[in-house]
């Protein structure tokens, strides 16, 4: 009896034992280990892919075995697992048929090849203090032509701005118009072609241009913050006239130029000619003069061709600038387009305006639905009302299907 007795707790506790031992115990690891999304390595054979993002910013190395180590703060990484990201210029578009095959072929000719290695060679400097001109030579085929065909204020939106139009800057293609085609007072638009002739005449864009009396607005009577006596460089000269539309700089770039005002005007008007501009005039660098007329579809041409410079997309585009006035005095600029300020946008070019015969105007060159559109609104009457002109038809291209926006 003893010995059954002893048998069965024996036995119970046997099993017991097994039990317990059976009981999966709860895993608790050394440390949190982070996941990590490789990137594809270019080469299949390669022993390493170096891995781009990390929660803690710190790389790692995934080796054949499925190992992670970590690696030093700064990680080595091969000029073929870094891909660029690309930068499109878009190209001036022509107004037929014909402009995309006509810049193909132009683009494949040995001239252009030549063309486009010369202004590789040299490098447009960002810094205000020196500049190095990236003269763009036009060539025959890149030269826009006359818009014939303006369509009408359809489903758009009821704009401020009395004239307006949107057109695809890498095609052409008319997208939205209103009174394209009347002619206007186009204001500080103007100062767009001023830079176009300064960058044309090959001067030297570090040479100091002093801001004299003869500089002080009389037609206007306008104020401004750039005193005389003030010297800067013709680079940052040109700065203040593109991004804050200072009229003493628009100026003064005239003056200085080979041959004085006058020649400068000359210069202006035959650009306009060059351009297809056929019912533009200037009378003036700065836009004070309200016999600056224009259309919205001539200043449409204006901008696809201020586009190909990239001081000008550079300048324009610029959110602020710091001088030192004649009397020491540090100065901030900053641009005068809120939507610049503002960030939100992808804008590639910029220029207000205003003077009371012009109203408030606008062209820019910003990116809807992944597309360069060019975008002009003329005389428009609130203050806000050229900003506002913008948000209303972008939201309503982004609305629109892709096929349309050219």
């Amino acid at each position: 009896m003893n010995k059954v007795v002893a048998f069965l707790f024996g036995l119970v506790c046997f099993s017991s034992h097994s039990f317990a031992a059976t009981v999966p115990k709860p895993y608790v690891p050394d440390e949190p280990v982070a996941v990590v999304k490789s990137t594809p390595a270019t080469k299949p054979a390669a022993k390493e892919i170096t891995v781009i993002k990390r929660p803690v910013k710190k790389a790692a190395t995934v080796a054949k075995t499925g190992a992670v180590k970590p690696l030093a703060t700064k990680t080595k990484k091969t000029a073929k697992s870094v891909v660029k990201k690309k930068t499109t210029v878009t190209k001036l578009a022509l107004n037929s048929t014909q402009r995309v095959n006509k810049y193909n072929q132009t683009q494949n000719r040995a001239k252009s090849r030549q063309l486009a290695q010369k202004s590789k060679n040299q490098t447009a400097r960002i810094s205000s203090r020196a500049h190095t001109v990236a003269r763009p030579a036009l060539v025959a085929n890149d030269k826009p032509q006359r818009i014939n065909t303006i369509p009408l204020d359809r489903s758009g939106p009821s704009l401020d701005s009395n004239a307006a139009l949107i057109m695809n800057a890498d095609t052409g293609r008319m997208v939205y118009g209103k009174n394209a085609a009347r002619r206007t007072p186009i204001a500080s638009i103007t100062k767009l072609m001023t830079a176009m002739v300064v960058l044309d005449a090959g001067l030297s864009m570090n040479q100091p241009i002093t801001i004299s009396n003869a500089d002080v607005d009389r037609v206007k009577k306008s104020s401004s913050r750039l005193e005389i006596g003030t010297t800067l460089s013709r680079y940052d000269i040109m700065w203040l006239a593109l991004m804050s539309s200072e009229n003493r700089a628009a100026h003064s770039l005239a003056r200085t130029y080979p041959g004085g005002k006058g020649a400068f005007i000359a210069a202006m008007n035959r650009k306009a000619r060059a351009l297809g501009m056929r019912n533009t005039v200037f009378y003036d660098s700065t836009g004070l003069n309200k016999n600056n007329t224009s259309t919205a579809a001539d200043l449409a041409l204006m901008v696809q061709a201020a586009y190909r410079y990239p001081q000008i997309r550079q300048l324009s585009t610029s959110t602020e600038h710091d001088i030192i006035s004649a009397s020491g005095r540090p100065l901030h600029y900053q641009n005068s387009n809120a939507l610049v300020r503002e960030g939100a946008w992808d804008i590639g070019l910029s220029k207000t305006g205003y003077i009371r015969e012009a109203g408030r105007c606008l062209v820019m060159v910003a990116d809807v639905q992944n597309k360069p559109m060019v975008m002009v609104f003329l005389d428009a009457g609130a203050p806000s009302g050229r900003i506002n002109d913008a948000r209303n038809l972008k939201s309503w291209l982004e609305r629109q299907p892709v096929n349309r926006l050219g």
